[in-house]
């Protein structure tokens, strides 16, 4: 185990970093839609209705993290969703919020 120093360490030579106090996540988060320049609203219905349908999963849907219930949805990847919820992340952008695979082009392929 390495040696801890009893030195302080000094921070005077890194300045301070402007704190913005107004800042509010839950605004940006709502407001998401406005801020991004790629909708894909028509191919999200269409990618999720494609993808294959699971209903023994466990465990939490990461984007809402409420437990999985009834039909949940199956991206390309491997990672299950909420219908509802992966349908609003891909209504803001194409990729699996996990890992970041495609999942609007390979669900819509035959």
């Amino acid at each position: 185990m390495a040696a801890m120093s009893s030195e302080p360490v000094s921070l005077s030579k890194y300045p301070p970093l402007p704190i913005d106090l107004q800042f509010d996540l839950d605004e940006v988060l709502t407001d998401l839609p406005s801020c991004s320049g790629r909708l894909h609203t028509g191919a999200s219905e269409a990618s999720v209705s494609a993808m294959p349908t699971v209903t023994s999963a466990t465990g939490a849907c990461p984007i809402c993290m409420e437990a999985f219930r009834g039909d949940n949805k199956q991206a390309s990847c491997g990672h299950i969703y909420h219908e509802p919820c992966i349908t609003t992340w891909l209504s803001l952008g194409g990729s699996c919020p996990l890992c970041r695979c495609d999942i609007v082009s390979t669900a819509s392929r035959p």
